[in-house]
């Protein structure tokens, strides 16, 4: 499966409120799911959302910091794994495992060194204090490497990181709608979210 332009990303929900909510959001139209591995009992909830959206959606691991966690997050389902940083070791365990492998990097010299150290997409964070500005001169000397922006991305701001080439954005599950969330309001959370996309795709409502 080709990696979409919206990736949601899950950090601190519990098993339950992740595998609803991306039950939820994967009928709004969202094929691609990330549980951060400091959230509670993240192994679990990649294997359940592994389990229940099959082949119809890309589900992995954020917050990958070791080799070891890159080797749990296999084994628990994952197809592929975000790093906040660049380590090569990472990348090369991911890699062996034969998952996708997206390290964060900011600089031109992070994104050229995570690009040949194996990375399949790499992630630009933060992104909401520089804009999506950045990503178009980023991408102007590397238009051959794939990025992901993450970091306080509105709709919007999505909108604009792709018109610069930018291949996906990520989004806190909370951005979409944090109040939703909380009151376990799932078809509101649906609604947003697919106000969301019709943003970030730049299709009329």
């Amino acid at each position: 499966m080709e990696f979409p332009d919206l990736l949601i990303i899950y950090r601190g929900l519990g098993t339950d409120d992740v595998l609803a909510a991306g039950d939820t959001l994967h009928a709004a139209g969202v094929t691609a799911f990330e549980t951060t591995m400091d959230s509670p009992d993240a192994l679990a909830s990649i294997a359940g959302l592994a389990r229940r959206l099959g082949g119809g959606a890309l589900v992995g691991a954020g917050s990958v910091r070791t080799p070891d966690q890159v080797k749990a997050a296999a084994d628990a389902g994952a197809s592929f794994l975000l790093s906040p940083h660049l380590d090569q070791a990472v990348i090369a365990t991911t890699k062996a495992a034969g998952l996708i492998s997206i390290p964060g990097a900011f600089t031109p010299t992070e994104v050229v060194q995570a690009h040949a150290a194996g990375a399949d997409v790499v992630k630009i964070f933060p992104i909401a204090p520089v804009g999506a500005s950045y990503l178009g001169q980023l991408r102007q000397p590397l238009p051959d490497i794939p990025l992901l922006a993450t970091g306080g991305v509105t709709a919007e701001l999505g909108r604009q990181c792709l018109l610069t080439g930018c291949a996906t954005v990520g989004v806190g599950v909370g951005l979409i709608d944090a109040d939703a969330i909380r009151d376990k309001n799932w078809k509101r959370l649906a609604d947003s979210a697919r106000r969301y996309l019709t943003v970030l795709r730049g299709e009329a409502e």
